[in-house]
């Protein structure tokens, strides 16, 4: 088997009920991401977003249009650097996020519901090792 092929396989099982959650508010998974984003890292500027998402910085705009339209975050310069433009949560924005990313959470009992708590644990440790791996080898690619 290869692996990607597994774990895309698994991240689309995993991924149909947050869809429905996502669906009921109107946003897709690209929202809850920037969503999540601005959660973990707090206010960041629509190129920092791009970084961190690994996504194209142009549709990132489209991402947040829709997100501020909605009153989950807001768009405002930065103090130290004025040509910077800072995307920041709302607390419409921070209610949602948890709304959603608890349902998240709680179907992932019924997709790891094979394994053991220690298996769900070790599959959990070896997933971010990957991913920080490849986090870390891109972000040096776009700093060079």
């Amino acid at each position: 088997s290869i692996p990607s092929y597994l774990a895309g396989n698994v991240a689309r099982v995993g991924t149909r009920i947050l869809r429905q959650v996502l669906k009921q508010h109107g946003l897709r998974l690209s929202h809850h991401a920037v969503l999540i984003a601005l959660r973990d890292f707090g206010p960041l500027a629509q190129y920092e977003l791009a970084d961190r998402l690994d996504v194209d910085r142009s549709q990132v705009v489209g991402f947040v249009d829709r997100l501020e339209h909605m009153g989950m975050v807001t768009r405002a310069r930065d103090a130290r650097d004025r040509w910077k433009v800072l995307v920041s949560l709302t607390a419409e924005g921070e209610r949602i996020e948890r709304q959603i990313t608890h349902a998240a959470r709680s179907s992932q009992a019924t997709l790891l519901g094979a394994l053991s708590p220690a298996e769900r644990a070790e599959l959990l440790r070896l997933l971010q090792l990957v991913l920080d791996a490849h986090d870390e080898a891109r972000l040096k690619l776009t700093v060079s």
